[in-house]
């Protein structure tokens, strides 16, 4: 609802001939009898209405003066403006209360106050002016416009956010008008045809599909175009210079006024060559792997989708069971070999349904050699009539290479000195929090640290930051995350955190810190500033961009307390 601020105070009984007779406020003086027709109209408005005379003086005050502000117009009334609009508020309006009695009409937005709170109103003043050109008042409306602002604010944090996800997204990006012209395209779908976006943007979508392909996308966007659909997902080849055709996914949903009018179409386009040319490499593997399967670990399997008859190869029973496990297993008995939280992913029931032909999975089996992690590739045959038949698998033994990758991925995401994370394995760590929840930040800069490797040699330099790498580590619980960014800088998460926990940490650090390293002798300070911020758990902001801005704070703080830092000369002890 809108508000408007009133700029009167008080009603006087002076000048009745300009409140009574041919006044911009006719009848403004109020009578026991009851209130003028016009009063009573301007005391329904949301807004707040009011009457100064020329010494700003409040003449007149509506009665929604008194539902906003708390105080009524007979308390206001002879009052002036500087008493009830206030300290904060009078040095913003009274310019503008000028200017509208030297005789100009003033419009204008500020932000008013009322005690502790703030909102931001539209004020309109209008100049009383008589017959003979003099400027006897002002008439004073102010609205609230905070949730028009608001709305607005909503409305371009949209648009910026569309269009940073249209401009970054990893992912073909593609707006299409209803003449299939692409009117807008981002670099990535760009680049997965090899050209510039100058190129693609403006051509018709019909121009780089390939010939074989037309009509199954045409046939869909036209239905979207007569209203017979709202979206369609295709699979589909582009053309491309170099004479290789695209392969891609593509996932069109149209934009539509609320009369159902076609404004738009975004089209979402994944290159998938990669993954076809893996696909038919992979049906080259398992051919070959048939003929090899009986001498490696693992073994084949078959459903019968009818009957839900599950028969394993020799090899693979034995592989699970043992030399004497050879006898046949059920698919009920099966899954309870799987382990409970790969059950659900390793389920045949859409291949048993007929709803995909392919899949491929990974899950921890229990085997006569205790658990190990196999790769299991399922394809559904199905009848002369397209109904599933008989489910085949394949199923392999990769446990050494899953702990490889795992090896790997470890080392990619540790620093190697001090055995904490790198930025790297910060970020994934970041990306791992729910959404919701608060992550305290803590942001940590050794002092003196380039005047220790400078005096004394890496080596001490980098005996310092196994050591503080060591103090970190006994300050935090096992749930956080410790990260050297580079050089002396290092990081600290604290997940599920709030204002309290991250001080209490951030003290410990410091204190921590704080407590003297001898290293071959030689006593060193080991000193370093802190700065804390908390990440406020949202669902609505991506993580990075809220762990950027609690970072960027967090870094501030950092340096503020460093500049405050006296710095003490290093010495041998």
């Amino acid at each position: 609802m809108p508000v408007v601020w009133s700029v009167m105070t008080h009603r006087p009984t002076p000048a009745p001939d300009r409140l009574q007779n041919g006044s911009i406020l006719s009848g403004a003086g109020r009578s026991p009898d009851g209130l003028p027709c016009a009063l009573a109209v301007l005391d329904m408005l949301p807004g707040l209405v009011a009457y100064f005379d020329r010494d700003l003086t409040y003449r007149f005050a509506n009665a929604t003066y008194a539902a906003w502000r708390g105080i009524g117009p007979d308390q206001i009334i002879g009052r002036h403006c500087r008493d009830i609009v206030g300290e904060a508020n009078f040095p913003t309006v009274l310019p503008r209360l000028t200017e509208a009695l030297s005789g100009t009409r003033v419009t204008y937005e500020y932000s008013l106050f009322d005690g502790g709170n703030a909102r931001r109103v539209q004020g309109s003043y209008v100049p009383d002016i008589d017959a003979d050109g003099i400027v006897r008042g002002v008439v004073v409306l102010v609205t609230d416009i905070s949730v028009r602002r608001d709305l607005e604010a909503r409305i371009a944090e949209n648009e910026i956010m569309f269009n940073d996800a249209f401009e970054h997204a990893p992912v073909g990006m593609v707006v299409t008008g209803a003449d299939g012209r692409m009117e807008r395209v981002n670099a990535a779908f760009a680049a997965m045809l090899g050209l510039s976006i100058d190129h693609v943007a403006g051509l018709d979508f019909r121009t780089i599909t390939h010939p074989d392909d037309q009509d199954a996308d045409v046939t869909l966007f036209d239905e979207i175009v007569a209203g017979e659909r709202d979206t369609y997902t295709l699979e589909k080849r582009y053309l491309h210079p170099s004479g290789e055709p695209v392969h891609a996914s593509l996932a069109v949903s149209a934009v539509r006024a609320p009369d159902g009018t076609l404004i738009r179409m975004i089209a979402h386009v994944q290159d998938i060559t990669e993954r076809r040319r893996a696909d038919r490499a992979l049906q080259e593997i398992n051919a070959r792997m048939t003929l090899a399967m009986e001498a490696v670990r693992g073994g084949f399997w078959h459903i019968d989708v009818e009957s839900r008859r599950f028969e394993t190869s020799p090899s693979f029973s034995r592989f699970v069971r043992g030399p004497g496990g050879s006898g046949p297993i059920d698919l009920d008995t099966y899954g309870e070999y799987i382990a409970p939280a790969n059950r659900d992913a390793a389920s045949v029931q859409t291949l048993l349904d007929g709803e995909i032909d392919n899949a491929s999975v990974e899950y921890e089996l229990a085997t006569v050699n205790g658990p190990r992690w196999m790769r299991c590739d399922r394809k559904l045959l199905r009848a002369s009539d397209g109904s599933p038949l008989r489910i085949v698998g394949v199923t392999i033994d990769i446990s050494e290479d899953r702990e490889r990758q795992l090896r790997a991925m470890a080392a990619a995401e540790t620093d190697p000195l001090t055995g904490l994370l790198n930025r790297r394995g910060l970020d994934q760590r970041l990306a791992q929090t729910d959404d919701g929840v608060s992550v305290g930040i803590v942001a940590i800069d050794l002092d003196r640290f380039k005047a220790i490797n400078d005096r004394f040699g890496h080596s001490v330099g980098d005996t310092v930051l196994v050591e503080v790498a060591r103090r970190l580590r006994g300050v935090v619980r096992a749930g956080d995350h410790l990260a050297r960014l580079g050089g002396d800088e290092f990081a600290v998460l604290l997940p599920d955190a709030d204002d309290v926990r991250l001080a209490v940490v951030a003290d410990r650090i410091e204190r921590a810190l704080g407590e003297r390293l001898v290293s071959n002798g030689i006593t060193l300070p080991v000193g370093g500033s802190v700065g804390a911020s908390l990440m406020q758990g949202s669902r609505t902001t991506p993580a990075a961009q809220s762990f950027a801005a609690a970072w960027a704070r967090a870094d501030a703080a950092l340096y503020a307390a460093k500049r405050s830092r006296h710095t003490h000369p290093i010495r041998a002890a």
